[in-house]
């Protein structure tokens, strides 16, 4: 069993999507039910090859070079050598780090034989919106399932093959909810060290949450992205064009598949909020910075610290006492 999704249509029913690993790697079998309030009704059962189904990954970035190194690690594991079928386009903002960002981009076509990735660079200031508008136009292959992506994401091989198998063209698009860490500071900081990336992954109230209110994470395909007229472009900087875009599928015929998957994860990093940004991106961007720290009982404790302290230490003088 691979992944299984439903659906409620209030006036009709439920349907259900189950899919299952076929007898080769890349091969699934699809079984489609409906159940119209009454008795289940099978409507399909398909065998859905997803060889020849090339993903491109987009990824907008400005500086932050280190993060991309990062990022270039779970792609050559997880792109390259598991999964294969996929092609990165990076789109650079500005000039600062860039060579830097090449250098590592050059480094990993070279040590893995990668020839399929584009460097598209910007001089304009960065716009998220804008990177990933101009890296979907400018493939120009036959039709392509895109990823947009963000730099401190960790992806799975098995998330790759949900992104194939929840889009189609003309018909469905895929947003998922994908689980975002806590600031490991907090979340480790009573050991004595904190555990290497791979031992984050893990996924726990305690350890971070499911982002549900976010929608910048997402496979479609390029057809219908363009279709659609893309990304507003008057959205500046950070925050705001991803919801638009998402409101637009959703007012469209196209059917919009929303469901939490378990492997994607957005890794934590400190949330810069820039003066630049109006009134309210400002404030999306601090609630998202309290958001991602710690979960709320972690910050309460951190809030109450000294009331904490001070009744450990009445405590320990009332003990020496007795």
């Amino acid at each position: 069993f691979h992944a299984g999704i439903y659906r409620t249509e209030k006036d009709k029913g439920t349907l259900y999507e189950l899919t299952f690993k076929g007898d080769t790697k890349h091969q699934f079998k699809k079984i489609v039910l409906f159940r119209p309030f009454g008795p289940v009704m099978k409507v399909k059962n398909e065998n859905v090859n997803m060889a020849d189904t090339l993903i491109n990954v987009i990824v907008p970035l400005a500086k932050r070079a280190s993060k991309f190194r990062q990022f270039m690690q779970n792609f050559r594991e997880m792109g390259i050598q598991q999964d294969g079928r996929i092609h990165l386009t990076v789109v650079y903002f500005g000039k600062e780090q860039m060579n830097e960002v090449k250098s590592i981009l050059e480094n990993t076509s070279k040590s893995a034989n990668f020839k399929n990735f584009t460097f598209i660079q910007l001089n304009e200031e960065f716009s998220r919106g804008k990177g990933l508008d101009v890296g979907a136009r400018f493939w120009k292959g036959n039709n392509v399932v895109l990823f947009f992506c963000d730099v401190d994401i960790y992806f799975t091989a098995e998330f790759l093959n949900s992104c194939r198998l929840n889009t189609q063209p003309g018909k469905k698009v895929f947003y998922p909810v994908l689980f975002s860490q806590y600031n490991p500071s907090i979340i480790y900081g009573h050991h004595d060290s904190i555990p290497s990336l791979e031992q984050q992954l893990i996924i726990k109230k305690e350890t971070g949450f499911w982002r549900d209110f976010g929608f910048g994470m997402t496979c479609q395909y390029r057809s219908d992205f363009i279709n659609i007229g893309g990304f507003d472009l008057d959205i500046k900087g950070w925050g705001g064009e991803d919801v638009h875009l998402y409101r637009k599928y959703l007012h469209s015929n196209l059917i919009v598949i929303r469901t939490p998957v378990r492997g994607l994860f957005h890794l934590w990093h400190e949330k810069q909020c820039l003066d630049e940004l109006t009134p309210e991106q400002y404030k999306m961007c601090m609630q998202s910075k309290a958001m991602n720290e710690a979960s709320h009982g972690q910050l309460g404790m951190l809030v109450f610290k000294q009331e904490i302290e001070a009744h450990l230490h009445r405590q320990k003088l009332s003990s020496k006492k007795t």
